[in-house]
This record gives structure tokens, C-alpha cells and sequence, in this order.
């Protein structure tokens, strides 16, 4: 179980069961307090209610999708500074750049071991707001550039 000062982790995924097995692996593992959300919707609600630690967001769901909800978090002043990590199926180099272009600070492709994604929710919690728009905009220049989307996510 976590503990009361545990951080709260917002995990947003349409799929029930994948959604039990990471809440328990989380608060196990990880000590999370665990909050979820199964649509982009009410992921967005939830994390401007609790404003968690982190959030790992899948991309394909029903109604607002995941790269939309990293948007809409980075684009409120309330939310932009939430720790985002994408966890998704979606394996192609222009989903990767599509969900970093977007806002998340991690993108992990499933199946990922829950130890896997606990490393990426501490990495994205050790970024800094200053970071995080420095990343923002390599991958900004990149784009522009017609560069490596794939570059950003080791040299920021």
C-alpha cells in the first residue's frame, strides 16, 4: 500500500484491466497514491482536481486521445507544469515525435515493465520547468529543420 505522503500518480488508459495491473504495480512498487481516469475527458478533470505528481497518459482512447490531453494539460497554466509521461502502443517514430511535440516529457511504447515506467515517472518528475521548454523547443527546431525527431529524447 502507499503511504499517506505518497506522491499521487494519474494514470489515464480505456482499458480496465491494464488500468488494475498498473495501479497495483504502481502503488507497489512505486509507493504512488493512484488516481485514474479511463477517457482523455475525464483524465483532464481529474488532473485539475488533484494535480498529480505525474501522469501516465495512453494515446489511443475514445473522445479526447492522449496527444490532445498532453496538449490541453501543457496549453493550462494550471496543469503545464504536470509531469507527463506517455505509455502507449503507438511505436512509430512520427507517434513519438507526434507525443513529444506535444508535451510529454517520456514516451513509452507497451508492453513496458512497471519497473520501466516507474523510472520514466521519476526522470519526467526530475525535469525542471526550464528543462522541459528547452526540450519543447529542440523538438520545435527539429521539426523545422526536418531534423531527427528521435534526437531530443537523449540530449535535452
Amino acid at each position: 500500500m502507499s503511504a499517506p505522503d505518497a506522491p499521487t500518480l494519474l494514470l489515464v488508459d480505456d482499458n480496465p484491466d491494464l488500468l488494475d495491473m498498473l495501479t497495483l504495480a504502481l502503488r507497489t512498487l512505486g509507493g504512488f497514491t493512484i488516481v485514474r481516469a479511463t477517457d482523455g475527458v475525464s483524465g483532464l478533470e481529474q488532473a485539475i482536481a488533484v494535480r498529480p505528481a505525474c501522469a501516465v497518459i495512453d494515446v489511443l482512447m475514445p473522445g479526447l486521445n492522449g496527444v490532445q490531453l498532453v496538449r490541453a494539460l501543457r496549453g493550462d497554466p494550471a496543469t503545464a507544469d504536470i509531469p507527463l509521461v506517455i505509455l502507449t502502443a503507438m511505436a512509430q517514430e512520427k507517434d513519438l515525435f507526434a507525443g513529444l511535440a506535444a508535451g510529454a516529457d517520456q514516451y513509452l511504447t507497451k508492453p513496458a515493465t512497471p519497473q520501466a515506467i516507474i523510472v520514466a515517472i521519476q526522470q519526467a518528475i526530475a525535469l525542471t520547468r526550464a528543462e522541459r521548454l528547452r526540450r519543447l523547443q529542440q523538438l520545435a527546431e527539429s521539426s523545422a529543420d526536418g531534423g531527427d525527431p528521435s534526437k531530443p529524447r537523449g540530449g535535452a
